[in-house]
């Protein structure tokens, strides 16, 4: 996956055709380590990104739409002072390194002609990107590596360049100017390492990909170590490393993506080179579209990811905060069902203050309510009288009926929005594009994030701060007005940017197609506005999952096994199938008509009511031969 050095050298002659003699335009920073270089040339323009990134460096031109900050770093703002007008005279790439170059030609604050170098390291976790003057002095760098970091090279402002230290290896050339019949460092006793390391920690220039590429044209098994191999072994794999450097001294470079399977889609390497001893590739016509290709579709896996782990975050962090509401809301409950005994204590003490004695701290009652007229024990508050302590009883009676009311309407609601969470947790998990979890978000934000809002004010970013302080303010009602219509205002302005992704659709026959919908908000849409009365509707029984609806057009006759094949897949896109909590391997998925199904008034996304239905047990599955779109 890294760039290595001969891919380099095939990506700087490609560079130096593209750029020479090109004038930079604009100047971008998207992010912490990236830069963007518009040029112009013959009236055309060409992005040229350059990502320092220790996890994925890189350097090639683009057709990538990045972002341009409002607020560009320092390094941005520097570099647009200088370069902004300057012409491209050429790309410098030492022999074999992973170092670009750039020699600028500029006109400074006096009028006079200068000279200027941007130089790009593509080197792993040390790479970077450093601006020298005409005498190839740091003016600033996009790291600063002092000699607390590096003790053998400082990237510094005002230090003086210099290149990042050689590898104890020697390039391609130097064994192709040899060319014994067995490469040095296999007949070298004392290497005894896997073959594909011996190659790497000897030759500069050479990725792992190449190597494997060279071990397999050779038809030696890669796992073999130096020392296992026989003469004859040694001198077939130096005659395909010979080979090899006859193609790149050659110049024979054919940009080549490479692939794990013939089906996968994204390419797990690249390289300058079709390496015809690996199976799946596709060549392309420059090595900058394989590039762009290749991080395209990495960061957009790794976007992809990043934004889950996010979004699961939140909705774990909301799942955590409405538990403990839920078991607060229990404790209140269980509370407020005292209220009976409360009332009871209170009358039976009114009916029988005679017997209590003054100052006493219990009194043995007779309880009129028990059909056998037991003598219960009632705890006294001596300081009181005995009417003050019956009136303490009423007191009791009240508070724990108006908390037994109050618990009872906020455990309806924390439940619902548990079951509303959990349905995002689910719809989550099945997520399969970016897509996906944007609507997700989006619904997340417009019924959740209101809630953590009311819960607690500390947490809000420092923006919103003064808009909760004054939503909190009784003496200022308007304003709590204007924040809830900005709020609402806001929140349909999203949702009308957004376009959504329709339902996932499969076709199972000619005929007969099945939708299932994608996050709750497109649930709803699905099954009470876009379904027809007389479609079937499915989904798993007393679990978070999605709605799915069989529609059949006219002429045409749903059969058992669509019918089937659409409760399997409710039950994938179930939370069913997410715990694996299945009745004889088996997940119950209830159906009915359309037309059964209804929406409670207030209602979170998603949560419906049905009736006159029929379950089905089913195994969690997609179909395979229908077409999903």
């Amino acid at each position: 996956m890294p760039l290595d050095g001969v891919s380099a050298r095939f990506l700087n002659k490609e560079l130096n055709y593209e750029l020479t003699n090109a004038r930079v335009d604009r100047i971008y920073q998207p992010n912490r380590f990236t830069v963007l270089l518009i040029f112009h040339i013959n009236r055309l323009p060409k992005k040229l990104l350059i990502s320092a990134n220790p996890g994925s460096p890189r350097i090639y031109l683009t057709t990538a739409e990045l972002e341009n900050p409002k607020n560009p770093p320092s390094f941005c703002m520097m570099l647009r002072k200088y370069l902004l007008g300057a012409r491209l005279q050429e790309i410098i790439q030492p022999d074999y390194e992973r170092v670009f170059i750039f020699k600028f030609s500029t006109i400074n604050e006096l009028g006079d002609p200068e000279t200027k170098y941007l130089v790009t390291e593509i080197m792993g976790r040390h790479s970077n990107i450093i601006f020298l003057n005409q005498d190839k002095k740091i003016h600033d760098s996009l790291i600063h590596v002092d000699q607390d970091i590096s003790s053998k090279r400082e990237v510094m402002p005002a230090r003086t360049y210099q290149l990042p230290p050689t590898q104890d290896k020697q390039s391609l050339d130097y064994y192709y100017e040899q060319k014994p019949s067995i490469l040095s460092f296999l007949i070298n006793t004392q290497e005894s390492g896997k073959i594909d390391k011996a190659i790497l920690s000897h030759v500069q220039g050479f990725s792992p990909l190449l190597v494997r590429s060279i071990i397999a044209a050779a038809g030696i098994e890669s796992r073999l170590h130096v020392d296992q191999l026989s003469n004859n072994q040694k001198q077939e794999l130096s005659n395909k490393f010979y080979k090899t450097c006859e193609m790149i001294k050659a110049n024979a470079d054919q940009p080549t993506l490479y692939f794990l399977d013939e089906h996968d889609h994204r390419p797990y390497d690249f390289h300058a080179f079709e390496l015809r001893s690996l199976p799946y590739r596709e060549t392309v016509s420059s090595f900058s579209i394989a590039m762009d290709v290749f991080y395209k579709l990495q960061d957009a896996k790794r976007n992809f990811e990043q934004f889950k782990q996010k979004l699961e975050r939140n909705l774990n962090q909301a799942i955590s905060r409405t538990q403990k509401k839920l078991d607060l809301h229990q404790r209140d409950f269980a509370e407020g069902q005292k209220a009976e005994q409360y009332q009871r204590l209170g009358e039976l003490l009114n009916s029988q203050l005679y017997l209590v004695q003054d100052k006493a701290t219990e009194v043995e009652l007779i309880d009129y309510y028990d059909p056998e007229q037991k003598k219960i024990r009632v705890q006294l508050k001596p300081k009181l009288s005995p009417a003050d302590n019956a009136k303490i009883f009423f007191k009791k009676y009240r508070k724990a009926q108006a908390k037994f009311q109050s618990a009872k309407r906020l455990l309806a609601l924390d439940q619902a929005e548990l079951i509303w969470l959990n349905s995002l947790h689910i719809a989550l998990e099945r997520a399969e594009v970016l897509e996906d979890l944007q609507a997700i978000n989006i619904e997340f934000d417009l019924f959740g994030k209101p809630n953590r809002e009311k819960s607690s004010a500390k947490k809000t970013t420092q923006p919103e701060q003064h808009l909760i302080k004054n939503r909190l303010n009784p003496g200022k009602p308007g304003k709590r007005k204007k924040y809830q219509q900005q709020h609402k205002q806001q929140n349909k302005q999203k949702t009308k940017n957004e376009k959504p992704l329709p339902p996932r659709k499969f076709e199972l026959a000619e005929g007969i197609t099945v939708y299932a919908g994608r996050n709750n908000i497109q649930n709803d849409q699905l099954t009470l506005r876009k379904a027809a009365a007389n479609d079937l509707w499915f989904h798993v029984k007393d679990l978070a999952g999605t709605h799915v609806v069989l529609t059949v057009q006219n002429g045409y006759k749903a059969e058992s096994q669509h019918i089937k094949k659409a409760a399997q897949i409710a039950a994938w896109y179930s939370e069913a199938n997410q715990i694996k909590t299945y009745r004889g391997g088996k997940i119950a998925v209830d159906s009915c008509l359309v037309k059964h199904v209804k929406k409670p008034k207030g209602a979170k996304p998603g949560m419906v009511i049905y009736d006159q239905h029929q379950t089905y047990y089913v195994l969690p599955k997609l179909p395979e031969a229908a077409s999903e779109t």
